[in-house]
């Protein structure tokens, strides 16, 4: 199995993710989210935040990004892996229907995908580092 792989198969099993921007202030701007419904390869990520947040204002400011997940069995057995990238503000209305979740509904006024609120981000990384059991694996994607 190749790292890539180890780190996709990682990634389809987490329910946090800690994603980070260069704020507005020029210093990191990082928050937790869930990933998305739809969790394929590596080769772009999406989330879903408000187009009202910070971290969507910074995003269209400047792309830089990074994405961070992980799991934790005991204390000293976990694997993790950081991803460098792009990231945008998507406004196709098909990928914001693709990747709204119902669970949403109650988080945006409109209740729906349509609503200007409902913010939908791409991540396409560029290279990553996978941890796990004590060790370290640069790749690229």
């Amino acid at each position: 199995m190749t790292v890539k792989e180890k780190a996709e198969k990682l990634h389809q099993k987490v329910k946090t993710v800690m994603i980070s921007c260069v704020g507005a202030d020029a210093y990191p701007l990082v928050k937790a989210v869930v990933p998305a419904k739809h969790r394929n390869a590596l080769d772009e990520i999406y989330f879903a935040t408000n187009t009202s947040s910070k971290f969507a204002e910074a995003i269209s400011q400047n792309p830089k990004a990074s994405v961070y997940f992980y799991s934790r069995k005991r204390i000293f057995i976990w694997k993790g892996c950081y991803l460098k990238g792009d990231m945008e503000v998507v406004t196709d209305m098909a990928v914001k229907e693709r990747y709204w979740d119902w669970k949403y509904k109650g988080a945006y006024e409109q209740g729906t995908f349509t609503d200007p609120d409902f913010c939908v981000l791409k991540f396409t990384p560029i290279s990553g580092r996978f941890y796990s059991n004590f060790k370290l694996e640069d790749f690229e994607i």
